[in-house]
This record gives C-alpha cells, sequence and structure tokens, in this order.
C-alpha cells in the first residue's frame, strides 16, 4: 500500500515499497501517532492505558516508531489502536 512515505517510489521485486527514512519524515510521523492516538476516546483505549502501565519498558517512543516502520509509515487511527493495545 502506497503512502505519502513511499509516494513516486516504484516497488521492489516482492512488491514491497521501502521508504526514505529522514528525521523530518520520523519526527513528522510520530507526532501524528500520538495525535491520532490522543483522537481515540478514553473508553476506547483501556487497554492502551493498560499496556503503558503494565510494560513502560515496551511502550516507548521506539516501540512506536518500530509499529509505524511496519506500518510503512502509516499512522491512521486504526492502525494506531491496534498496534498499541496489542503490545503487550
Amino acid at each position: 500500500m502506497a503512502s505519502e512515505a513511499t509516494e513516486g517510489q516504484v516497488p521492489d521485486v516482492y512488491g514491497q515499497l521501502h521508504p526514505v527514512e529522514t528525521k523530518d519524515l520520523i519526527d513528522r510521523k510520530q507526532k501524528e501517532f500520538e495525535d491520532e492516538l490522543n483522537k481515540i476516546p478514553d473508553e476506547k483505549k483501556a487497554n492502551a492505558k493498560l499496556a503503558e502501565q503494565k510494560c513502560p519498558n515496551i511502550v516507548t517512543s521506539d516501540f512506536k516508531l518500530m509499529f509505524l516502520r511496519c506500518e510503512v509509515f502509516n499512522a491512521d487511527v486504526s492502525t494506531v489502536h491496534v498496534g498499541i493495545v496489542e503490545c503487550c
């Protein structure tokens, strides 16, 4: 799936697109990730809060970056909610 991070790229032999990671891209997408997480109503992110409480050493900015990389820097609310809830 193409995203802003892979726009204009040609898929590799396996059909995958690989974004060129820059500090600007990472910073921007991490902010978008946090913004999207904040859009989720509190009553729907009880598991995310629990994950942050029980696994503070896992739910870090590095974890969130790893998740964003897996999602090819797609930080929309549906992927953010699933990713943060399933970490622990």
